[in-house]
């Protein structure tokens, strides 16, 4: 018995230590910086405001359309209830010999993830559009589909609302039951004033292991992945109908790809994955660890679109957090979560809103000048891939 009570303290010092190690880690947690030298001319293409990516999309646009016959370059409003300026703006560019084959790019689905998007589209225009790519390739540039959540750095709508839960024709979609994500609500909705330095965000990395011991990782991620659709303050909410805007692309889209009969969609993305990769993502991703798959995603939406076509989606996700990891992954969600009760429920004080707003920027839209580089430099070495392949379907 002696010998217990010996032990005993010694087991609980261990564990007590343990567990304070992990916690400071965590709250400390930032991915490293990756190595890669920062070059000016890479550089250029990113903007720090949506209306400044817009303005240049634009003078880009302009100028292509000049250069190419029967090019043209478009744009429609966005509603809203704050905001009478927010516009997704598109680009043609037809194959000037042949219609063989069309690429559709399209950025900021995910709004503050736009920046990103927005500077791979002007990479691609400036270094890409030549006479002979256009002699039987077709291009569409879909320009910040989501420009609420691009201007004000959020990565849904206006709404609430996550477009890559929300892209469906079919009013089905709206009415899906996800069955796992009410036993993890309160772990990833929380509600009241965001405050930092609760014991709750103090120690969110020990609550979200614990909940998923409790819930188990399936059913964490079909939580997460499926999207969810009876929660309107909820993260990963994907409305009861269709976005205005997703309504309003489909006749583009129709009208821009008649003719092709191959067609393939890039839809641009940041946030998942190891920092500083690119991550290459063919659409629908499904996944037999969940049991439904994520359904009103962009790109499936855009193939439904198109009738008796080759279609080939493909997603590029640039990855910032290491979210590939257990920490990552964690820290990732545990932002993401904050950001949405934050625009729900406010700030305690003007520190953790802005903590937070800078978090979640940073998430999405990586300070890093090596980390911009590489992306712009990954996304150079991987389009010249594409349209090598492309042409030789």
């Amino acid at each position: 018995m002696k010998k217990i009570r010996t032990i005993f303290p010694a087991i609980l010092i261990v564990i007590t230590a343990a567990l304070t190690w992990a916690t400071v880690s965590y709250n400390l947690y930032s991915p490293g910086e990756i190595n890669f030298t920062p070059v000016e001319s890479d550089l250029k293409y990113f903007s720090e405001s949506f209306d400044e990516s817009r303005s240049l999309f634009r003078k880009d646009s302009a100028e292509l359309v000049k250069q190419y016959k029967k090019a043209s370059r478009s744009s429609f409003p966005v509603p809203s209830k704050s905001d009478n300026d927010l516009t997704v703006d598109i680009l043609y560019l037809p194959s000037q010999k042949k219609p063989e084959k069309l690429i559709i790019i399209s950025s900021g689905v995910h709004g503050v993830e736009g920046y990103t998007g927005s500077a791979v589209q002007r990479m691609i225009m400036e270094e890409f559009i030549t006479a002979e790519t256009l002699a039987s390739t077709g291009f569409l540039f879909i320009h910040s589909m989501n420009p609420y959540g691009f201007r004000y750095n959020r990565r849904v709508t206006e709404n609430n609302i996550d477009m890559n839960r929300n892209s469906s024709a079919d009013s089905g979609l709206y009415k899906t039951v996800n069955e796992g994500y009410p036993a993890v609500s309160d772990l990833i909705n929380p509600e009241g004033p965001v405050n930092t330095g609760s014991a709750g965000n103090i120690f969110f990395e020990i609550r979200s292991v614990l909940k998923i011991i409790r819930a188990s990782m399936p059913v964490l991620r079909q939580a997460i992945l499926q999207g969810q659709y009876q929660f309107p303050k909820g993260v990963y909410y994907g409305g009861s109908e269709p976005e205005p805007q997703i309504k309003s692309i489909a006749p583009y889209i129709k009208k821009y790809s008649a003719g092709y009969p191959i067609v393939m969609i890039i839809d641009l993305h940041t946030g998942y994955g190891e920092r500083g990769k690119l991550h290459l993502f063919p659409n629908p991703v499904k996944d037999l660890k969940i049991r439904t798959m994520m359904e009103g995603d962009f790109t499936s939406y855009v193939e439904n679109l198109l009738n008796g076509v080759t279609f080939i989606p493909m997603a590029f996700e640039y990855g910032t957090l290491d979210s590939q990891t257990t920490v990552g992954s964690i820290k990732s969600l545990h932002i993401t979560l904050l950001e949405n009760q934050g625009f729900n429920y406010g700030y305690k004080s003007d520190k953790d809103k802005s903590e937070v707003q800078k978090n979640f920027r940073e998430m999405y839209f990586p300070s890093s000048p090596a980390w911009r580089t590489k992306v712009i430099s990954d996304s150079r070495a991987i389009m010249k891939d594409v349209l090598k392949r492309f042409g030789e379907i």
